[in-house]
């Protein structure tokens, strides 16, 4: 190649180059990044799973030290940091609802972490407790809260306005907090009204309209 050519083809980069770099350049100088958005792969809809406390699916929430390093649907050991401390108020987190706030009780069996219900296997949660009502029929131990507000000082509290007199017991407890025994192996707990006469611990004066205490008792005297 003569020089004079590869003068006339140098040239001609130079020109490309420069009609390049002008074009760059009318299209980045004084203007604004424009948007450019990035999007991978979808997802299987079956991996995309929200946190669950109970099954131990997804990200479970941590709520306790024994849990960081648990397997799923093993138990892990009995926790001595707590975490996630939390109130309710409607501030924060949110007032716990009367109508829908329920307190139940469960048979642990061999459960000794009653803490970690997110490693509890579906197959494997305790049974609800159960117990035995007024009409003879089995209940599970599962309810709402039996709440009265107090409009004078704005809280909430057990139902004291008024006694039912069915539904009240006289209980005693051992050191273990199960109802104490009697000598005779039955329980020492009585409701505090029965329509037998031998076996209430209040009766109704019609006369007063008023409730009264029956007879105190007292061991018949040693002869």
């Amino acid at each position: 190649m003569s020089l004079n050519s590869r003068i006339d083809e140098l040239e001609k980069q130079v020109s490309d180059l420069t009609a390049k770099l002008q074009d760059i350049s009318r299209n980045t100088e004084s203007t604004y990044q424009k948007p450019n958005s990035v999007v991978g792969g979808s997802a299987p809809l079956s991996t995309i799973r929200s946190t669950d406390i109970r099954s131990g699916n997804g990200n479970p929430v941590l709520w306790n030290n024994t849990e960081t390093n648990a397997v799923y649907g093993t138990q892990p050991t009995t926790p001595t940091i707590g975490y996630n401390k939390h109130g309710h108020s409607r501030f924060s987190g949110g007032a716990l609802i009367k109508d829908v706030t329920e307190i139940v009780e469960y048979d642990w069996g061999g459960i000794s972490n009653k803490h970690s219900q997110g490693f509890f296997r579906p197959g494997n949660f305790p049974d609800i407790k159960r117990d035995i009502n007024t009409l003879g029929h089995s209940v599970e131990k599962i309810g709402l809260l039996d709440l009265v507000f107090n409009p004078d000082t704005l809280t909430w509290g057990c139902p004291a306005y008024e006694i039912d007199v069915q539904k009240c017991f006289l209980i005693i407890r051992d050191e273990n907090g199960d109802i104490a025994l009697d000598e005779n192996g039955n329980e020492m707990k009585s409701a505090l009204y029965n329509e037998d006469t031998t076996k209430t611990s209040v009766v109704w004066d019609k006369e007063a309209q008023v409730w009264r205490l029956f007879a105190v008792f007292a061991p018949a005297p040693e002869v």
